[in-house]
């Protein structure tokens, strides 16, 4: 890296040349490092912004999948909680864990889901076919 930044130095402290562009009624003159520097920072700024739009665009989507995450753990919670109150012999306290945990599943997005796993399984069924 200390190679690569002396040489950096060393090309540009050499280069004397210059950048002429001519539109008339205007003309502009500047170095040629400073081109080199303008077009660097154009990468730059390019690619920091595409990469700004692709994460707006994918936003929504990662959004619904965290609060997807976050209604599967707070359900398995639940069913853990009706569990541990069906071990020590709460049965009031387990059935409301259990019908909560239930409300929790029934809130999902069954379709989507059931899509997901017809396809895991036709992929299966193609790799051990």
């Amino acid at each position: 890296m200390f190679t690569l930044l002396v040489c950096v130095v060393w090309f540009a402290s050499n280069n004397e040349g210059y950048v002429l562009i001519v539109r008339p009624p205007y003309r502009l003159q500047f170095s040629f490092n400073f081109l080199l520097i303008l077009m660097v920072l154009g990468f730059l700024a390019m690619h920091y912004c595409l990469r700004f739009l692709h994460f707006l665009r994918r936003f929504p989507a990662v959004r619904r999948s965290k609060q997807e995450a976050q209604r599967l753990e707070a359900s398995n919670a639940a069913l853990l909680q009706g569990m541990h109150a069906l071990a020590e012999g709460d049965f009031e306290s387990a059935e409301i864990a259990v019908k909560h945990a239930h409300d929790l599943i029934q809130n999902a997005d069954h379709e989507r889901l059931i899509a997901a796993l017809a396809a895991e399984k036709n992929k299966q069924s193609t790799l051990f076919n």
